[in-house]
């Protein structure tokens, strides 16, 4: 059939993928090399005439379909695919802006690259997204929606021969040159792959490092080794003299500062009281569950930071307290020692109670109690040869010893001491050394008891079941009352008994001569931290050891005499050098230790009440 324009060529059109065929007169469909995007994009050709798409031909997939009657026998067809690569001799640039589909890259046409988003470059395989690039990011993704369907970036070397010290593949953070300088300013950080040895088919050991810079290129700061270790500034994965040798930190963390050491910070923000702070958890996956309060749990021992506070306002002003817990073999996990806000150190008891909770309690102050329900308290052992066990110092002199020789014990610097009370409980001035008298009245002091059950707070802590005592003054209540005390700081209900106590008498200043009911002399008053100095006035009265002893002003001593009581508080000398149940005292010198206004003074000596 004639037609207008140059004659096309016979067989071939450059820079287009072109399928041929030939009728027979019958077929009226053809397969062709692929699938064109859509037939506006198929240019069929048929014994030279132009067919106009969807009317005189129609595609699906790959099959090309003739409308209405079948090409004649002999008669030659083409089909031009316009989509297909295209030879690019002249222009700088192909425009395929606005085109959805993009650039097809395989038969199917469902791999492809398209940009119908500004800004953004859409990569597609399989007719499934896995790529987007925009101006700030790229996104990865699978296309399998499956279980564990992840996305793998692999950095591969073609390096055939891996030896130690290598780099296998490396990602690199740069910014761009704002200096004069080369590499160094490009490279901000890095994360890369090293081997730590060379590589077989048994073998291909590596670490993962991790790199940052300051002024200079980057360099190695951690690295996690094929043992599982992480290694912070060092490149040694453990002392060459540790157990098992260099190398047997497995899966250990291992920090190294050559100026302040390694460091680790643990920290939140919380604000409330008791707040989670930070903790080092030990677990044994092999105990049969997870449950921490089980006898069985994975969970065996922890040490844990929390914070204290007491107007939940930790923002500003909150302390700490460290716990330690562990669990023995089949037992629970429990609290077994604190580390309180204060610095005191308390083992099996979470709060400075005192000495009537059980545990121990050591006080930042200095101060150690000790407290058990039964049985001996402390042992005090020196093995392998005599002498000191204890030193008593105060104020940096030795007061003191207690020491062991064979069976004997010696207790140096001795003085014997015992409570006492004035009758009407009255605390007026005594003069150190002043005789005392005792007189048939019993000392008796009260105490509020509480017994608080076990209990386990919100965090797990579990407090034994325990009794709390605090001494009292009785006042206007009597033994058995309910009453309400508080003992470091919480409050208890609970009841007022009387203390037991068999041999505590009360005393006054002696006025009897050659009294044979004294009791000792005058120490002092105690003024110990009990909460009833005012209420219930004891003194300490030294009864025997080596004291000092207040003599009358008309009375001179030496040393050897033996003293009574003078009937005035003072003592006198002795009509014998027979020790007897009147004899108070023997003195040691005739220095006069101090010397009182009423003329009275004290001398050395040794008790014997």
């Amino acid at each position: 059939m004639s037609y207008i324009g140059q004659q096309l060529p016979a067989d071939v059109f450059s820079g287009y993928v072109t399928d041929t065929f030939t009728g027979d007169g019958s077929a009226t469909t053809f397969t062709l090399s692929k699938a064109p995007f859509s037939a506006d994009s198929l240019i069929v050709v048929v014994d030279n005439v132009i067919q106009q798409p969807t009317v005189n031909f129609t595609v699906s997939g790959t099959t090309l379909t003739i409308v209405g009657t079948a090409i004649l026998s002999g008669i030659k067809g083409y089909a031009i695919h316009t989509g297909g690569p295209v030879a690019i001799t002249q222009a700088s640039k192909v425009d395929v802006n606005g085109l959805s589909d993009g650039v097809i890259l395989d038969a199917d046409a469902d791999t492809t690259i398209s940009a119908d988003t500004d800004d953004q470059i859409d990569f597609k395989l399989g007719a499934s997204d896995i790529a987007t690039l925009t101006t700030s990011s790229l996104t990865l993704k699978n296309s399998a929606t499956a279980d564990n369907s992840t996305f793998t970036l692999n950095l591969q070397t073609a390096e055939s021969d891996i030896a130690a010290d290598d780099v296998i593949g490396k990602i690199a953070f740069a910014a761009p040159n704002e200096g004069t300088g080369t590499d160094a300013n490009l490279t901000a950080a890095a994360v890369q792959a090293v081997s730590e040895g060379d590589f077989s088919a048994s073998s291909n050991a590596s670490s993962l490092v991790f790199m940052t810079g300051s002024s200079a290129a980057a360099t190695e700061v951690a690295r996690f080794t094929s043992n599982g270790a992480l290694l912070i500034n060092t490149t040694n994965d453990g002392p060459a003299s540790s157990v098992g040798g260099s190398g047997a930190y497995k899966k250990s963390l291992i920090i190294q500062d050559d100026v302040v050491g390694g460091t680790i910070y643990l920290g939140s923000n919380g604000s409330g009281d008791s707040s989670m702070l930070g903790g080092l958890h030990f677990f044994n996956s092999n105990n049969a569950d997870e449950d921490a309060s089980d006898a069985d749990g994975q969970l065996v021992a922890f040490i844990r930071c929390r914070s204290v506070t007491s107007d939940n306002n930790a923002g500003d002003d909150s302390g700490a307290f460290l716990q330690f817990a562990n669990s023995p073999e089949a037992g629970s996990l429990v609290e077994t020692m604190r580390i309180d806000s204060s610095g005191n150190v308390l083992v099996a008891k979470t709060s400075a109670s005192g000495g009537n909770t059980v545990g121990i309690q050591l006080q930042a102050s200095g101060q150690g109690l000790f407290t058990r329900d039964g049985g001996t308290v402390m042992n005090v052992t020196r093995n392998s040869d005599d002498g000191e066990l204890i030193k008593l110092i105060q104020d940096g002199s030795l007061e003191g010893t207690i020491s062991v020789s064979g069976t004997t014990v010696t207790y140096g610097g001795f003085t014997g001491t015992h409570w006492s009370r004035l009758s009407n409980n009255s605390k007026p001035t005594i003069l150190r050394g002043t005789i005392m008298d005792s007189i048939d009245e019993m000392c008796d002091w009260y105490q509020a008891v509480a017994d608080v059950e076990e209990s386990t707070d919100d965090k797990g802590n579990v407090t034994p079941a325990h009794t709390v005592k605090e001494s009292i003054a009785l006042g206007d209540k009597s033994v058995g009352d309910e009453i309400t005390f508080t003992s470091d700081g919480t409050e208890y209900t609970g009841t007022i008994v009387k203390e037991d106590d068999v041999k505590h008498t009360k005393c006054k200043v002696s006025d009897t001569a050659d009294s044979k009911k004294v009791y000792g002399v005058f120490s002092n008053w105690d003024d110990a931290d009990d909460g009833l100095d005012g209420d219930v006035n004891d003194m300490i009265v030294a009864q025997v050891g080596t004291y000092i002893i207040r003599v009358n002003k008309d009375v001179t001593v030496e040393a050897g005499d033996l003293l009574v009581s003078n009937g005035d508080g003072t003592a006198k000398l002795q009509d014998d050098d027979i020790i007897r149940s009147k004899t108070v005292a023997k003195v040691n010198s005739n220095i006069k230790v101090e010397t009182y206004s009423d003329g009275s003074y004290t001398v050395p000596c040794t008790l014997h009440c």
